[in-house]
């Protein structure tokens, strides 16, 4: 069996929709569908789910929905309409749905109803079994998968049947709705996945597979045609964001492959995740990066002896919302890469851990540094790639303030200045581009 995902940008009209049907049909292994709410028409356009966040925080606050939440009825309905779907039942669930909202059922359930509505309008379309991810999809209370989901769902299915669920979403405990963070539908994906044992997990978008660097930034940047899990974790963390990163954990124990593609462009490979990859042609699997990280660092006399040091000062960041990304350790000091926006004030950190239960000798903080990561399984195995970086770096006269294999032997981590990033970015990518 094969699960397919597909993405806001899979479904945002009626012609998109159209495509995703093509696709379902064209293999009848096809049998499980989820779906993500109906994302941008054009640059101009505002997502289903924006709207709908709008709306809980409307209601919230007791203002009237009705401006906002007419623009998402319309949307829906006009594409029932256009695919010729039977409308009673999407207006009936529209109803339904401004009511509790407005009644005060929060955030999660406001914003979950996007997917709800775009898989009841996809399975009328195509004519498929509806699933309600509530009734399958069990979370705990820090929002992990309850085991128990899996079985769940396998108890709704038979072997004739193609069934259509909505993504972003499951339930509590006690049943109340809960969402995952944004692009949570591919965890969604990864999910049924794990509960049908899938062959191969089919994540629909616009784009052909991951690309080696970012197209914003380069021109046609080459394609990668395998990467495994861990390779596309440690690009998350850099800011590549084609795939969830938390969509790996249901999946990752029992090795089942996914498969990034495009509805556009279907006849198109894309990219296979993959649990172990052959990295000795190919040993780069991406390059990211991020601007905006404020180094904190640390300082303690003889830190090896104060074993419990660290997780005092990971409490007292957690404590102020400053959870640092990064982390890099000396010999009487520690550096924690915080995001910038993070930090609004630095006399709050200094002081918070000065005073607090780590009795640091010195908190310093430095001025934003930009990380660009090197990802490949081929990183320790093939030689010379850290030192081609660095020549390069070298030769564009880019002042490195810090190189280190980040704790994970697929990634190669480069710290600059915030103004010579663009610099340094460009030049790594002409090492690997070919």
């Amino acid at each position: 069996m094969v699960v397919c995902k597909f993405g806001g940008s899979s479904l945002s009209d009626s012609g998109q929709i159209k495509k995703v049907r093509n696709i379902i049909r064209a293999d009848s292994q096809r049998r499980f569908i989820v779906v993500s709410a109906p994302g941008k028409r054009n640059s101009s356009d505002i997502k289903i789910t924006d709207l709908l966040y709008t709306c809980a925080k409307n209601a919230a606050e007791g203002i009237a929905i009705d401006n906002t939440y007419e623009i998402i009825e319309e949307r829906f309905l006009s594409i029932c309409y256009d695919l010729g779907i039977n409308i009673n039942e999407i207006k009936n669930d529209l109803k339904k749905i401004k009511k509790n909202i407005t009644d005060g059922q929060g955030v999660d359930y406001a914003a979950s109803r996007g997917e709800f509505l775009s898989a009841k309008m996809l399975s009328l379309y195509l004519d498929t079994e509806f699933i309600d991810a509530a009734d399958v999809i069990k979370l705990t209370e820090d929002g992990m998968v309850d085991p128990s989901s899996y079985n769940l769902l396998k108890e709704k299915i038979d072997s004739k049947r193609i069934y259509t669920l909505p993504g972003f979403f499951g339930a509590d405990s006690e049943g109340k709705i809960k969402t995952f963070s944004r692009g949570g539908s591919d965890i969604s994906g990864a999910i049924v996945s794990r509960a049908v044992n899938a062959k191969i997990y089919e994540n629909w978008t616009d784009v052909s597979g991951l690309l080696l660097a970012d197209p914003r930034i380069f021109d046609n940047p080459p394609g990668v045609s395998e990467i495994t899990y861990q390779e596309i974790r440690e690009l998350a963390s850099l800011g590549t964001n084609v795939f969830h990163e938390e969509a790996i954990a249901p999946i990752r124990d029992v090795g089942i492959p996914i498969n990034i593609k495009n509805t556009n462009k279907p006849e198109e490979a894309g990219t296979m995740i993959l649990a172990d990859r052959v990295s000795d042609t190919v040993p780069i699997a991406g390059l990211s990066g991020k601007t905006g990280f404020i180094p904190v660092m640390v300082k303690k006399f003889m830190l090896n002896r104060y074993p419990n040091f660290h997780c005092g000062i990971l409490s007292i960041l957690k404590e102020i919302d400053a959870n640092p990304d990064f982390i890099f350790y000396g010999n009487d000091s520690i550096v924690y890469m915080v995001d910038g926006l993070k930090i609004s004030d630095s006399s709050l950190i200094i002081n918070s851990i000065l005073t607090g239960q780590g009795s640091a000798d010195k908190v310093e903080i430095g001025t934003s540094k930009g990380i660009i990561g090197i990802v490949g399984e081929g990183l320790t195995h093939k030689v010379g790639i850290a030192a081609q970086v660095i020549s390069v770096l070298a030769q564009k006269s880019v002042n490195i303030h810090f190189a280190s294999f980040g704790g994970s032997d697929v990634s190669f981590l480069i710290g600059v200045d915030d103004g010579q990033f663009q610099s340094a970015l460009n030049a790594i990518y002409s090492i690997f581009k070919d």
